[in-house]
């Protein structure tokens, strides 16, 4: 599945390429089309299957090369 901005406020299950499975809620999806570097999603963390990155009241930042798969689990 594509990055798109169609994945804004949907709630996804995505494993990133260093072994993290996490669900979450897309904020917002960059699609810069200049270069690679500005690719990716920011996101708020419901789970994850390394619950020491969780942080309370913080939004998270994805580069799209860091995301292995996704999927969409709920609207």
């Amino acid at each position: 599945m594509q990055l798109t901005r169609d994945l804004q406020d949907k709630s996804v299950r995505v494993e990133f390429e260093e072994g993290e499975i996490a669900e979450i809620r897309v904020l917002v999806v960059s699609e810069c089309s200049e270069h690679e570097d500005c690719r990716g999603i920011t996101y708020d963390l419901i789970s994850t299957n390394r619950p020491e990155r969780i942080r309370k009241g913080c939004a998270y930042w994805a580069d799209s090369r860091d995301i292995k798969n996704l999927k969409i689990i709920g609207d």
